[in-house]
């Protein structure tokens, strides 16, 4: 009799390998993505792509919907899986989100000045050169993540870190894009260093260097749109 009962726990052990694959292909074409191989609005052929990377299309379809949960790609009608686009829109109101916050966060480090804190951001900022001299632009990333992170951290509250780790979650692509233009429009310094000794300083002085920093990235965000947009125009430009 029991052997006929059916296990609870049966094909968990395939369930585990499969995500473990499918968590491996999202990897690797997220990787893509944030690195600017596979730019904005480029169509994502299943089929090549699933050869590619050795995976059957159900398994890329599993990792294209991990994807897009993150907002990096889109389904699109006739067009299959596409590199999501953002554009100008999305950039102000991406940048107006963040000010909120972080302008917040930035009242609360300079009300209680904890040391903490600020060693953590400062331990961020040698991470976020290191990398950025060395192009590598996922560590560079990631740093950026970290370090706007720890500074809302830095308001003691739970609502705003979640808020801002949703927020972050959304723009990544944003973010990747970003990191790009650096390359792209020439830009050979991080300003990291030059945000947290305003932070170090008052509280206005610590308000008025995030807004520029952030007005700045935005601003850049929004050229190296334009110039995507430009090349996808005319390849030979």
């Amino acid at each position: 009799m029991d052997g006929d009962v059916t296990s609870p726990i049966a094909g968990l052990g395939a369930a585990i390998r499969r995500r473990s694959t499918t968590e491996q292909a999202a990897d690797a074409v997220r990787q893509a993505i944030l690195s600017g191989r596979l730019l904005p609005g480029t169509p994502l052929r299943e089929a090549a792509l699933a050869s590619e990377l050795g995976i059957s299309r159900s398994t890329l379809r599993e990792a294209a919907r991990t994807l897009e949960s993150e907002g990096l790609v889109h389904y699109r009608m006739n067009r299959g899986i596409v590199v999501a686009e953002i554009t100008a829109a999305d950039v102000t109101d991406i940048y107006a989100a963040r000010a909120a916050v972080e302008l917040a966060a930035a009242d609360a480090l300079t009300g209680h000045r904890d040391p903490a804190v600020y060693a953590a951001l400062a331990g961020l900022v040698e991470r976020i050169e290191h990398a950025f001299d060395r192009g590598d632009t996922a560590a560079v990333l990631d740093g950026d993540r970290r370090f706007h992170a720890t500074l809302v951290a830095a308001t003691g509250s739970a609502r705003l870190r979640r808020y801002h780790e949703q927020l972050q979650q959304e723009q990544r692509l944003a973010l990747a894009l970003s990191e790009r233009s650096r390359r792209e429009l020439g830009r050979t310094t991080d300003d990291h260093r030059q945000l947290l000794e305003a932070l170090r300083g008052t509280p206005e002085r610590a308000r008025a260097e995030l807004t520029t920093h952030l007005r700045a990235g935005a601003a850049e965000l929004r050229r190296l749109l334009d110039l995507l947009d430009q090349r996808r125009k005319d390849p030979r430009g």
